[in-house]
């Protein structure tokens, strides 16, 4: 078990350092590094994965429905972190732009990876707990929440400290939503579009793990 655990891990933390290093051939060859601040965002996008780990953890210790829960909660509030960086190709400029788009794919890709995986460490503790119903109830409704995340953090330029620095903000903005649910089309359609592709893209990523266990149970 913590072999399947570690290879995927492994393979997520060359994923990011090779990230970081060409973010470093950008520098050396082109003389500015350029997109620094995606360092940061991959770094953000580790959080929930570790959280994941630590709910994994929590549930092999029998802890409570509420510690549980209550780590959950945590995770879902950094789960936007993962895939916010996928809209990191808004900055892409008008130079070296052939080798900046692989930089913020790969950043973007491994985001989404540690997103999904983290998902995944989750669906499964919950389908654990409650059953592969809520456990798919459960996923769905992270990627929806995780979508409006997505959004609050590229255009109302929110984030998940928010949460504990600026209650009172997001607060007002809950307010807003729920007085008039489809007076912003722009949320609506972004998380429509958003949601639906993580969606398919989770389902298609469940499907291969699904795929490989059964491949690695048939080799036994």
């Amino acid at each position: 078990m913590r072999s399947r655990v570690m290879l995927p891990l492994a393979a997520l933390l060359a994923a990011s350092a090779w990230c970081v290093l060409l973010l470093a051939v950008r520098k050396h060859e082109f003389g500015a590094a350029g997109y620094r601040y995606l360092v940061w965002n991959l770094t953000l996008a580790w959080i929930p994965m570790l959280l994941a780990i630590v709910l994994v953890i929590a549930y092999r210790q029998r802890r409570s429905l509420f510690e549980l829960g209550a780590v959950g909660a945590v995770w879902l509030l950094f789960l936007p972190n993962a895939p916010y960086v996928l809209t990191d190709f808004i900055h892409l400029g008008d130079s070296h732009r052939m080798y900046d788009t692989i930089v913020v794919g790969s950043f973007a890709l491994t985001g989404l990876a540690l997103g999904f995986g983290s998902l995944l460490l989750v669906q499964l503790v919950v389908t654990r707990v409650g059953g592969a119903l809520l456990g798919w109830l459960t996923a769905l409704l992270s990627l929806f929440f995780a979508s409006i995340g997505v959004y609050l953090g590229r255009v109302v330029r929110l984030n998940s400290w928010d949460a504990f620095q600026r209650p009172h903000r997001l607060l007002e903005i809950a307010q807003l939503r729920l007085a008039d649910p489809f007076g912003n089309r722009n949320l609506i359609g972004f998380v429509i579009v958003f949601c639906g592709f993580l969606t398919l893209a989770y389902v298609g990523f469940y499907g291969f793990t699904a795929l490989a266990a059964s491949v690695r149970g048939d080799e036994r």
